[in-house]
Formats: C-alpha cells, sequence, structure tokens
C-alpha cells in the first residue's frame, strides 16, 4: 500500500512532527470497540467476516446524520485497510456493491468539500487520495464517478494558498497530499476499462489543462507538475505506457503548450523541471509533436518572454527537431505567422538552422516550394492559373508567393505581379483577403521601380484586385489610398504612357509633401519636374503659417535642381524657392492645388 499517516498515539505524533489534534489516528483498539453494532445484515459480504470490524466502523459513519471531525480520517482510512485485505483472501467479491450500496464515493468528495480552502491543517485530503486509490482497484466501485471525484480532489488541493504561507507541519501535509494525488491518478488510469481508459485520460488532462489557466500562479504550478507526472508515467510505467495512445492529439499538443509557457520568464514554475518536461516531449516526437503549426505559434508567441540560458537552449532544441523531422511543415509555417522582418520568427530561424543538417533539408524544402510556385507561371506563362479551380487549387501558397516581391530579380517580381493579375480574379472576396494585407505594403514601393513594366503591373493590380477586396472596409482603404495617392499623381508625368493612363484622378495632396521630396531625384525629368511643381503649391500654407524651419528644409532639397541638366526645371526650381522664401511674394504659376485637383483625364 501507499504510504499513509503513521498510526500512532496522540502524544508520540505531536512530540515528533508537531502535528495537530486531527491528526492522530482514531485506530487505536481502544477507540474501535467504542462503534456501536449496526442493525444491518452485512453477512453477504464475504470479506466481512475478515473485516467485520471495519466494515461495521464505515456504514457507521455514512449512516449517521452529523459526520464528527474525529471520524473523517477513521472511516478514509478504513476504506483503505478493507480494499487492500480484501484483495489478500482472493477476489474481492460484493466489495463493489458494497462501496455501491453505502456511497463511498460521494461520501469522500463532500469530505474533501468540506476541507476549508485557506488552510490545510488535517491529514483529510491526504486520507482522501489513498481511498481513491484503493477503490480504484476495486471494479466498478467508482464507475460513472470518476469525473466528480477528480474536480473535488483538484478544487481541494490546487485552490490552497502558496506554500510558503503554510506552517511546517501543513507543508508536510501538502507535499504528502501532492504525492498521494500523484499516486492516485496512474491507479485510476490502470484500475480502468479498457472502453473507458480513454474517456478518463481526456477527462483527467482537461481538468489539469483548465487549472493551468488560473490567475494564481501556485494553482498554475500545481496543475503542471500533475501533468508533468502523469505525462512521465505514461511512457515509464509499463503498464501505464499502453494507456497513452488514448490520449487525443490535442490534447497532447496542449500539454506541450503548457509545458512551453512554463519556461517564460514571468512563470513560477520551476525552470529545470519544466526543461525536463520538454526533454520528455523531445524523447518521444511522434507521440507529442502532433501539430506541429500550433506548437510552432506558442514558440513564436512566447520566445521573446523566455530568456533563461537554459530555457531558450531547450526551445531551440525542440524547434531543431521539428525542423529535421519536418521542415517542410515547419518551413510554411513559420511562413505564415509571421511578417517580413519579424523578430521573433527571425530568432526561431537562427536556432533551426544553427546546425547543418536541418539547415540543408530546410533548404531543400524551401527549393521545391519555390520551383513549384515557379513553374505555376514559367516563361509568364499564367495559362495555369486562370482557372478558378486551380486558384483555388494554389491558394495555400500565394503567402509564399507574395515573398517573392522582394526577390531582386525584375523578372521574377514581373511575373509574380502577373500571376496575381491573373489569380486574385478567381477568388472569393474572403478568400482573397490575407493575400491582400500582404500585398498592400509590397506593392507600393513598385510604384517606383525602375521598370516601367514593374509599375504598370503594380498599379495595375493595386487598382483592379486590392481596392475591390477592401472596398467595405472605407476607414482602412482610405488611409491605403491616402499612401498610396502621391507616388500615383507623379506617375502621371512618366514617360510610359501605359504608367501615366492608369490613374488620372486627383485628391488633396498637400499633407504629403514629405512623401514628394524623393522624386526631386527621380531620373526622369518629368517626375522632377512634377515633383516641384507639387511642391511648391503644397508648401504654400507652410508659408502662411510662418514655418520657416520647414520652408528651409524644403529650399534646401530644391537647391540642387538650379544646377539641373534641365533648362526648364533650374528656372522652376529657383522660382519655387525664391517664392516659399518671400512671404510677401505670390505664385504666378498657372499650376494651383484646384488645378491639380481638376486636371482633366
Amino acid at each position: 500500500m501507499a504510504e499513509r499517516p503513521p498510526i500512532r498515539s496522540r502524544l508520540a505524533w505531536q512530540e515528533e512532527v508537531g502535528a495537530p489534534q486531527e491528526l492522530r489516528s482514531p485506530l487505536d483498539p481502544k477507540q474501535v470497540d467504542v462503534v456501536q453494532p449496526l442493525q444491518i445484515d452485512a453477512g453477504w459480504l464475504p470479506v466481512y467476516q475478515f473485516e467485520r470490524r471495519r466494515v461495521d466502523s464505515i456504514v457507521s459513519f455514512v449512516s449517521s446524520p452529523e459526520k464528527e471531525e474525529s471520524q473523517k480520517i477513521p472511516f478514509l482510512q478504513n476504506i483503505c485497510d478493507l480494499c487492500y485485505n480484501s484483495k489478500r483472501h482472493g477476489p474481492p467479491q460484493g466489495l463493489d456493491l458494497f462501496c455501491q450500496r453505502y456511497g463511498l464515493a460521494e461520501n469522500i468528495k463532500v469530505l474533501l468539500e468540506e476541507e476549508p480552502r485557506n488552510k490545510l491543517r488535517t491529514a483529510v485530503r491526504w486520507n482522501a487520495m489513498l481511498a481513491i486509490a484503493e477503490l480504484s482497484a476495486v471494479e466498478r466501485a467508482l464507475e460513472g464517478k470518476e469525473a466528480s471525484l477528480l474536480q473535488a480532489c483538484f478544487s481541494s488541493v490546487f485552490l490552497l494558498p502558496p506554500e510558503e504561507k503554510m506552517q511546517d507541519m501543513g507543508r508536510y501535509l501538502f507535499l504528502k497530499t501532492m504525492e498521494a494525488m500523484d499516486n492516485m491518478l496512474q491507479a485510476l488510469v490502470l484500475g480502468s476499462s479498457a472502453s473507458r481508459v480513454s474517456e478518463l485520460l481526456q477527462n483527467i488532462f482537461q481538468m489539469l489543462l483548465t487549472f493551468t489557466t488560473s490567475e494564481r500562479e501556485c494553482v498554475q504550478e500545481r496543475a503542471v507538475g500533475r501533468i508533468e507526472k502523469m505525462s512521465s508515467a505514461l511512457f515509464r510505467h509499463p503498464t501505464l505506457a499502453s494507456c497513452a495512445r488514448y490520449l487525443r492529439t490535442s490534447e497532447r499538443t496542449d500539454i506541450v503548450l503548457v509545458f512551453i509557457e512554463a519556461m517564460r520568464d514571468t512563470s513560477t514554475f520551476d525552470k529545470k523541471r519544466a526543461t525536463d518536461l520538454l526533454d520528455m516531449v523531445m524523447e518521444f516526437p511522434d507521440f507529442w509533436l502532433a501539430d506541429l503549426p500550433k506548437i510552432m505559434r506558442c514558440i513564436h508567441k512566447n520566445l521573446d518572454s523566455i530568456n533563461t540560458a537554459p530555457a531558450r537552449q531547450s526551445v531551440a532544441s525542440l524547434l531543431l527537431l521539428m525542423a529535421d523531422r519536418r521542415p517542410g511543415k515547419v518551413l510554411t509555417t513559420l511562413l505564415r505567422i509571421a511578417p517580413p522582418g519579424d523578430r521573433t520568427a527571425l530568432d526561431m530561424w537562427d536556432m533551426m538552422i544553427s546546425t547543418p543538417r536541418p539547415l540543408k533539408k530546410i533548404l531543400k524544402n524551401l527549393r521545391k516550394r519555390l520551383l513549384v510556385i515557379d513553374s505555376m507561371f514559367p516563361k509568364g506563362d499564367i495559362s495555369g492559373s486562370e482557372s478558378p479551380d486551380m486558384a483555388r487549387k494554389i491558394q495555400s501558397l500565394l503567402p509564399q508567393v507574395v515573398g517573392l516581391l522582394d526577390h531582386s530579380n525584375t523578372d521574377v517580381k514581373r511575373r509574380v505581379l502577373t500571376f496575381f493579375c491573373s489569380v486574385m480574379g478567381h477568388l472569393k472576396r474572403e478568400e482573397a483577403r490575407p493575400t491582400v494585407e500582404q500585398l498592400e505594403e509590397k506593392l507600393l514601393p513598385l510604384f517606383d521601380d525602375e521598370s516601367s513594366q514593374l509599375r504598370e503591373l503594380s498599379i495595375c493590380l493595386f487598382r483592379e484586385r486590392v481596392q475591390s477586396v477592401m472596398v467595405h472596409d472605407k476607414k482602412r482603404i482610405k488611409s491605403y489610398v491616402h499612401r498610396a495617392l502621391l507616388p500615383l499623381f507623379f506617375r502621371l508625368s512618366d514617360q510610359s504612357n501605359n504608367v501615366a493612363k492608369l490613374e488620372q484622378n486627383r485628391s488633396r495632396a498637400q499633407e504629403f509633401l514629405s512623401q514628394s521630396l524623393p522624386y526631386l531625384r527621380d531620373a526622369q525629368a518629368s517626375l522632377r519636374e512634377a515633383a516641384v511643381r507639387f511642391i511648391g503649391l503644397a508648401a504654400r500654407p507652410l508659408r502662411d503659417r510662418r514655418e520657416e524651419e520647414k520652408l528651409a528644409e524644403i529650399c534646401s532639397a530644391l537647391q540642387p535642381l538650379e544646377q539641373d541638366r534641365e533648362p526648364s526645371i533650374c528656372s522652376l526650381a529657383a522660382q519655387t524657392i525664391r517664392i516659399l522664401g518671400n512671404p510677401r511674394e505670390q505664385p504666378r504659376s498657372r499650376w494651383t492645388l484646384r488645378a491639380l485637383c481638376c486636371w482633366p483625364r
């Protein structure tokens, strides 16, 4: 049998461990003799002839309307002894009926619920765990009652105050109670029938996972500790190992997530134990690493808060293992969950490519996927993506295709833009939205690309696809169009007719003055001239408000154009500088903001 509080006299027990009066075991024969004879027929119970005293004591307790405090621990210990001794005399025939008839499980549950949550002064909880463990070996004694018993056990123990607030005796009782709880959980699984072990395991872990979300750190730590013990036992206990397969994938994954979160700097859970837990996960990867994307997301979410060296190394080892086993899934998951330039994602990449083997696998897998993407539109042929069915089949790869717009090769970017111009039209608005959200930031820089073809394609995609998807998000599209407006305005002077004719709408733009300054250095003279004219008009309110510092900055930016190779630009720049520098002089240019806004199409 599992260890239980020693049966000693009150004086000896108090002298040795300072136990309060409630801890005294009443199994002294002198005290047992006071149990009154019962008016029941227990002769039908085979074990009654060997355990009459304990049976009578149990029945007396459950039949009494008032449960005396001094009789609670003897009741629980009698249950333990009765179940244990019954096995010594052969199969415990009829014991399950006895347990059900007198509601032993229900009585234990009531005792646990009656224990005060703010202190631990008696061994009731400890003995309750031992009694449940013994009852689990009696067939059908706990059938249908496990869930309510578990809830009572966890609540009664986990919700106690932190150990540091307990007295010495309280801490001793707490440690023994937790040890008994771990043994009880294993005994419940071992005693469960094959048809019910799956449900029981799920109940145990679901309840424990619920307590890991408590706002109280001590509750979280206690629940994680029980998960640790049960998880280790599932693989290291010869008999329990066969039960592990009954744990569902979602529950296995949630357990791994709890282990990862236990390593956060803010977690009070012992970091050494947390790393040991991840080591156990890595020892049995086929079982624990079933939902890799969910685990990757958890790491990405928590990595910035995991800074102790052992814990961070443990996470790195987990990433390396996942990258080595399933490089394709790791690659696609990280590309999907992290935006370009994400610092946490870069840290994860560093961890995964720190050794040659995972690096080679990741690069090989990346190359394969890029070849798949490349095969979608070889040499500009996008016929394969014109089919709606094909567009939906390759939908999962679109985030990776968007990433190719960062490629330095102009032809690659041209083919990607052509591809999107074709495929986006076949997707429903909600299907296209995630890709459009990625395209938003990629398209703006392409409005100013050196390649006129890229400029044309990016503006075309913006007009025909992006705005159509964002049409119901007015606030968002307004902000985006405002940022795109100025580049589109300047491109009206683009020497490429295809680019210039794409957008001829005007809108207020003086608030985007700072955006216009880079166009003063554009290679095309027509754009430089348009930039000077626009700045001269947009800066007029600054002059009226006497914002001399900003005006000086603008004039400084215009000065190099006084030496421009185009005489008309030299003259225009000099005139603009003179006007902005002299508040009393009005501009005589035929260009006005109203004229710009009403520029004919």
